[in-house]
């Protein structure tokens, strides 16, 4: 695989699949020509053309770029290498062969099963705690802390791939210290029912954003509900600014009162009154233990995705439907964004 000084060509990869689309980006499954083995399976972030000439945009991707490329966490998806081809910004990632926890929920909404067991849940929030201390406690090589906070926590940033593992993705709108873009007064970078209140009033953001972000997505996860979506933008803003989610009600066994409180706790609309980032994990880490809860390691977790991942464990594109797949990248194809699979 190309080493990101090389700058390689989009021609060194095939696009087979695209898996997701976003305002300024698309994410593509692809095959890198001249790799063998697990990493000849990647997944290709690329610029979408629309935005090819705002330098706004160009710059907010290079801001991930720059970024991606100084971290190295289990729970975050590695950068390979990336590039630019006809005026077209790519990151290339390794491709984790999962779902979006918000694609989790959904298959089992839909297939009329609970939301997450709570011990499950739980496990899947300490990693993505356990990744954000590592993404908060970076410092620069003079030993300056980057003020780094990824702002954008929700289920379809955080992935659960077949082998269990959990992977936090999409820094896209991360802020640090020296970044070369800041998000402009009164535009916000998020999706409305997963923001902090901060983030709506253009106040400023630290760790305690994402506490709010985790346990935002915790409660979805072990209620299936999203409590603060209304029917418009409009009340969704009203509701995140103003209301507080209700009690937390989770089917089948009692949820311990240590997890249901430090969850309401993180909820608080004033920064100040959440717990911080360690003591809200030391909070799932004793509801865990006090309950006495089952181990719930990746084993259990891979469980929870095997069902609506054919193949699970196993590459998901083989050689030969890869030489089938070349043209996936015709409009045809292109139409709407898989459920299976995304970046890390």
């Amino acid at each position: 695989m190309p080493t990101p000084q090389q700058s390689p060509s989009l021609d060194a990869f095939v696009l087979l699949k695209r898996l997701a689309l976003g305002a300024m980006s698309e994410v593509f499954l692809a095959e890198a020509k001249t790799a063998a083995g697990p990493d000849r399976l990647v997944a290709l972030k690329r610029m979408r053309p629309e935005v090819a000439g705002d330098s706004v945009w160009v710059q907010q991707f290079l801001d991930e770029a720059h970024l991606t490329r100084l971290l190295n966490h289990p729970f975050l998806a590695r950068l390979l290498t990336f590039g630019q081809h006809e005026g077209l910004l790519f990151l290339v990632f390794e491709y984790v062969h999962g779902l979006t926890l918000a694609q989790l929920l959904e298959s089992r909404r839909a297939s009329g099963s609970a939301p997450l067991p709570w011990p499950h849940a739980t496990r899947i929030a300490a990693c993505v705690c356990e990744c954000l201390d590592y993404l908060h406690g970076l410092r620069s090589r003079e030993g300056e802390p980057l003020g780094l906070v990824h702002r954008d926590i929700h289920p379809g940033n955080i992935m659960l791939a077949d082998t269990g593992a959990v992977k936090l993705i999409d820094l896209g709108i991360a802020r640090r210290a020296g970044r070369l873009t800041e998000t402009q007064p009164g535009f916000v970078k998020v999706r409305l029912e997963y923001a902090a209140p901060e983030q709506l009033r253009g106040a400023p953001v630290d760790g305690r954003t994402d506490v709010h972000g985790v346990a935002l997505t915790l409660y979805e996860l072990l209620s299936g509900v999203q409590p603060l979506r209304r029917d418009s933008p409009a009340q969704t803003m009203e509701a995140v600014l103003k209301e507080v989610p209700g009690r937390l009600r989770v089917p089948g066994p009692a949820l311990p009162d240590v997890l249901r409180r430090a969850v309401m706790a993180a909820l608080s609309k004033e920064p100040e009154r959440r717990p911080s980032l360690a003591d809200f994990r030391a909070a799932l880490d004793a509801g865990l233990r006090t309950a006495r809860a089952p181990m719930v390691g990746l084993p259990e977790l891979a469980d929870l995705v095997a069902p609506w991942l054919p193949g699970a464990g196993r590459l998901p594109w083989s050689r030969e439907r890869a030489q089938d797949e070349r043209t996936a990248t015709s409009t045809a194809e292109l139409s709407g964004a898989s459920r299976r699979g995304t970046k890390g």
